[in-house]
């Protein structure tokens, strides 16, 4: 898991400088309180970083997290977590990281719906998973819509849902909505959706926008389904050196059916169609490159 680094790392080195001989500090219980609560952040961060001592490194944000850190008290959720310097313990992981984003550290609303969707950590409770995946839709982030939606889309190829309807309706709505704040994740489920009619009335051309849509902003996932809907023939007409290349797309993006697609397809392709496709190829590329750097540089801005 990564934790937040909120503090520049040469930061980090003027902080240990508070001591006179410039060497980390061992736990001291009658002297810790020469340092403040950022002060013991950074000792920590000093001990997991560059000394790899967790117990020692759990001591110093220990302090930092009762102070009510948001940084320390995650770390101290991730100590919990993993078992680092402390005897692994879900329980008490769980307890840290929600004091964390109680403290503001909403990033790890996410983290706790999955561990106790998960249940290996801790007990399995989808009650306590939906609450946080609720926590982080409510605070509106995109990703919590995006992941609620997963798990009612897995809701809805299993048979133990009531309504399906309902339960359709409510994965449709939070996934068109973190579509168009920029989950482009969310035309993965929406296109299966459209196209078989999981929860939703089938919708075959609404399906195939999706998943071209999902393509075309460089999804390898929908890249490689475009490739095999082209391959096919059955929904598109069949185009083969289109095919190709999205194929190719996609296995660039780490496709592994899509890169035995496009090893098949080569064979029934000649030269000059080849040629064509790895022009295309070599356009697209650009075009996801710069539409990557373009979203980069708004997430800087925001």
């Amino acid at each position: 898991m990564r934790l937040p680094v909120t503090i520049l790392l040469a930061f980090l080195f003027l902080s240990v400088a508070v001591l006179a001989d410039d060497s980390l500090p061992r736990w001291d219980d009658h002297d810790v309180e020469r340092f403040d609560a950022d002060q013991r952040e950074r000792i920590g961060r000093a001990y997991v970083e560059d000394v790899q001592d967790h117990r020692e490194a759990v001591r110093w944000y220990r302090a930092a997290a009762e102070s009510g850190s948001p940084t320390a008290l995650a770390y101290m959720g991730w100590f919990h977590e993993y078992g680092l310097g402390v005897p692994q313990d879900g329980d008490k992981a769980v307890t840290w990281y929600g004091r964390a984003v109680e403290a503001g550290a909403e990033q790890y609303i996410l983290h706790l719906a999955w561990l106790h969707m998960d249940g290996k950590l801790v007990e399995r409770d989808r009650g306590q998973a939906e609450r946080w995946f609720r926590e982080g839709i409510e605070r509106d982030m995109p990703e919590a819509r995006l992941a609620y939606a997963s798990v009612l889309y897995a809701d809805l190829l299993g048979s133990g849902v009531e309504d399906r309807a309902a339960t359709g309706i409510r994965a449709e709505r939070l996934l068109l909505v973190a579509l168009e704040e920029g989950e482009f994740a969310a035309t993965r489920f929406l296109a299966r959706m459209y196209l078989d009619g999981t929860g939703v009335d089938q919708d075959i051309e609404r399906g195939l926008n999706t998943v071209r849509l999902g393509a075309e902003v460089g999804d390898a996932a929908m890249q490689g389904l475009l490739a095999n809907i082209l391959a096919e023939g059955r929904l598109l007409p069949e185009d083969l050196v289109a095919a190709h290349t999205w194929a190719a797309l996609a296995a660039q993006g780490g496709d592994s059916q899509a890169a035995s697609l496009l090893a098949t397809l080569e064979q029934h392709l000649d030269d000059a169609e080849i040629r064509e496709s790895r022009e295309a190829i070599a356009r697209r590329s650009t075009r996801h490159a710069l539409r990557r750097r373009c979203r980069g540089n708004r997430s800087e801005l925001s």
